[in-house]
């Protein structure tokens, strides 16, 4: 009670003599000086004292920045006075203060710089401040105190802003980029339409030169013809006319039919030594039998725009899309007039292979296009798969793909990449209606549709996720853009991360992650796993942590994530975050060891969709051998790149058609409930992207840490049978590690070929032992005996 006293009347003591000190300031006369003598009359409201301050601290201190320190005082009085922690105000006092002295040299600076003469009146910046700056500008020139003094407000604001002064010059230099980009691809496009208009000018020149040739050849048969005409009689001229007009009817007939067969031959020129011959008059197509249709066009907004991610309140900021790179489209898309000459083109060349049919609609997209095919009377939409080869090579396409038929309806589609695709870019994607519409924090930016619509997924619906492709076909840049979705819409308090990259060099960018983002174990060091021994742990562990979070689910009488944070936010509690497991590369986890990793993810993925654990594992060899029958019966949800073969398709599909992609990025979607391919274009997103939001997310404050708890010893109690019998492999496993001088779990595993388990539980023999040391993170362990300990255990 004394001490609340004795705070109220220290702070009412500090608010009187600030709330004085600021008056006296403010009643600042230059005229005035200090003075004790009753005769001078004063005008400052404080009186003589107050003249003393407005002097000392205005006149020969820092000048008009002085204001700041009454300010502040008042300010620590009302903290005192309403018993208030003192500790929210020494960081924003240290940067008032310095701000007060550079302020103050600032004005100094700025006074000499304008002086004319050599008396200067240093008033504005005080005494001090003038003094100071005048020693500076001795000591390092003009031009050095105006770059001291600009450094030094950068490092203030720097210090106590959370701005990050780095982003507008990323933002600037990124449209500078953009707009060099755009530049030089406009011109280049100029210059081939300049080229195109000069070859198209030297072949009407020649053409009109051949003319003139030609009259000039007729010109003298013509005399001659006359000539011979005048010494004919009247009759016989008669009979030479009419047999002249019915020979020149006939030419001018042959003429125009040539012409006409000239102009319906276009479409089917010779294309590198291609000739298709098309029948003129008897299988002539009509362009309105064909529906050609529009490019869906996508609305952009600003994702940066929602109110929840401008809440001033919110400690952490999401990223913002300038950090991402603009979209550069020229529009190269084909006319409606070239489409139909593709399309009359592709029937020609189906006639020609022995297949009639007939294009009935037309879908072009950003990388491919669809021509819906009628088939004919009697025609077996077999056939149409089997000159897929063909027709790729007819239509001077890298790959066609067929679909016989198309689901729910009675044509055949044929997929056929444009000559100029277009960059899906993930700005673009961030930033469309579709994406900000969706309301789930696992909601992922995958790109476009083939129609150019754009196409989003929901990680929580789906509930996992597989992605195979070969090596270059982009499953790496989907990985990247599936994570930055999610890092776009949550924070780290909402979502965290469990990354598994067995080749280190996929995932690097992300260890800035950790303490943000990324889930901590105790067992594990690294941000990133990387090894096989710390992979299977990281399993074992979200196992644990699956089970620990039914127990709590089931204490809350909830059914699942969403419910359980719904009622912990209504009671003001912590919410439950997800927690996305994300693993680029499972063969080698495989080949390592199947057992211990085959398990763990078919129990996480049958169960753990309720308590928010989601599994998104890629792999680049999708084989039967590393997507077994148990992991492909839990990832109902998964995604195919170009692979090589219809085998490898039909191992993560069931079906074929990822063999005819055409690669980077291009990828067939199969969703949870269809057994339907749906084909998409993956966004593109740099590594210069990824990094600059790695910067961001670095910047802000860092988020409560959730760290798993140890189940090594879980393990080795699961496995290890406890009769106190020792492993009839423990004396060559003591060989091995004293020989390698290194205790670590996966070179037993390789060289004596054993799972994870019975090659932990040697480990933890030879430590019992005495043979190696305790468990040290992701290092090996250290050995503690040499060679001579072999002889011992032999005898």
């Amino acid at each position: 009670m004394k001490e609340e006293r004795r705070l109220e009347i220290l702070g009412i003591f500090i608010i009187a003599l600030s709330f004085f000190i600021l008056v006296s300031l403010g009643g600042f006369n230059p005229q005035e000086e200090p003075t004790i003598s009753p005769s001078v009359k004063v005008e400052n409201p404080m009186g003589r004292l107050g003249v003393t301050v407005a002097h000392f601290g205005i006149k020969l201190g820092f000048g008009y920045p002085i204001f700041i320190l009454p300010l502040l005082g008042i300010v620590w009085g009302w903290f005192l006075f309403s018993k208030r922690k003192l500790e929210i105000l020494f960081r924003p006092s240290a940067y008032l203060s310095g701000a007060l002295c550079l302020l103050s040299i600032s004005i100094g600076l700025i006074l000499i710089l304008n002086s004319q003469s050599d008396e200067l009146n240093y008033l504005p910046s005080g005494l001090i401040g003038g003094l100071v700056t005048q020693f500076f500008i001795d000591f390092l020139g003009r031009a050095g105190v105006i770059l001291l003094v600009i450094a030094g407000w950068l490092m203030l604001f720097r210090g106590y802003f959370t701005w990050n002064l780095y982003t507008p010059i990323a933002m600037i230099n990124g449209k500078w980029k953009a707009w060099r980009t755009e530049r030089s691809l406009v011109i280049k496009y100029k210059e081939k339409e300049n080229v195109k208009r000069r070859h198209t000018q030297e072949l009407i020149s020649k053409i009109d030169a051949k003319k003139k040739m030609d009259e000039n050849d007729v010109e003298p048969k013509s005399k001659e013809h006359l000539e011979t005409n005048n010494g004919k009689k009247e009759g016989d001229r008669k009979l030479d006319l009419l047999s002249e007009n019915e020979d020149r009817s006939v030419m001018v007939e042959a003429e125009s039919l040539a012409e006409k067969n000239i102009e319906e031959n276009k479409s089917v020129a010779d294309r590198d030594g291609e000739t298709i011959v098309a029948e003129t008059n008897q299988d002539e197509i009509d362009i309105n039998d064909i529906h050609v249709g529009e490019m869906a066009s996508t609305e952009e907004v600003l994702i940066d725009d929602l109110e929840e991610r401008r809440q001033s309140e919110r400690k952490y900021h999401l990223p913002i899309t300038d950090l991402l790179e603009t979209p550069v489209n020229i529009s190269d898309t084909m006319s409606r007039d070239e489409l139909i000459d593709r399309a009359n083109f592709l029937t020609q060349s189906l006639s020609t292979f022995g297949v009639e049919g007939r294009v009935v609609n037309v879908h072009p997209g950003p990388i491919i296009t669809l021509f819906e095919v009628e088939p004919a009377e009697g025609v077996r939409v077999n056939k149409f798969v089997q000159l897929s080869d063909d027709l790729a090579r007819v239509m001077e396409a890298s790959r066609v793909r067929v679909i016989a038929p198309i689901p729910g309806k009675s044509s055949v589609g044929i997929e056929i990449p444009n000559r100029n695709p277009e960059t899906v870019y993930f700005k673009s994607v961030v930033n469309s209606q579709e994406f900000v519409d969706a309301h789930s924090l696992l909601s992922l930016a995958v790109g476009k549709t083939t129609s150019g619509e754009i196409a989003t997924l929901d990680l929580a619906k789906m509930p996992h996720l597989l992605i195979a492709g070969t090596t270059g076909s982009g499953k790496s840049v989907c990985i990247n853009s599936i994570i930055c979705s999610i890092l776009y819409r949550a924070t780290p308090a909402e979502v965290k991360f469990v990354m598994i990259d067995p080749k280190k060099v996929e995932m690097t960018l992300y260890k800035k992650l950790d303490g943000y983002h990324l889930l901590k174990m105790e067992d594990i060091s690294e941000p990133i796993v990387t090894t096989t021994e710390n992979a299977i742990l990281a399993l074992r562990a979200l196992e644990n942590e699956m089970d620990r979070r039914y127990n709590v689910l089931a204490e809350a009488v909830v059914r699942n994530i969403d419910e359980y944070n719904e009622k912990m936010g209504i009671q003001g509690e912590t919410i439950m975050p997800f927690i996305v497991l994300v693993v680029d590369e499972l063969a080698d986890l495989m080949m390592m060891s199947a057992k211990d990793v085959e398990t763990p993810i078919a129990r996480l993925a049958q169960l753990a969709r309720a308590v928010g654990i989601h599994l998104v594992i890629a792999t680049q060899r999708p084989s039967v051998d590393v997507i077994t029958g148990v992991i492909k019966a839990n990832f109902p949800s998964r995604i195919a790149f170009q692979v090589a073969t219809k085998i490898d398709s039909r191992t993560i599909i069931d079906q074929s058609g990822a063999e005819k992609l055409i690669g980077r990025g291009d990828m067939l979607h199969l969703g949870t409930g269809t057994s339907e391919a749906v084909r998409m274009h993956n966004a593109f997103l740099s590594l210069e992207e990824i990094e600059a939001v790695m910067e961001h997310i670095c910047d802000q404050p860092k988020a409560n840490e959730i760290i798993l708890p140890t189940v090594r010893e879980a393990t080795l109690s699961d496995y290890s049978g406890d009769d106190g019998k020792t492993d009839e492999l423990f004396q060559e496993a003591v060989s091995l590690v004293i020989t390698h001088q290194q205790g670590s779990i996966s070179l037993l595993q390789r060289r004596l070929k054993v799972g994870y388990s019975r090659a932990a539980r040697l480990v933890d023999e030879m430590e019992q032992a005495g043979v190696v040391g305790p468990f040290t993170g992701s290092k090996a362990r250290e050995v503690l005996v040499d060679e001579s300990y072999l002889e011992i255990i032999r005898d």
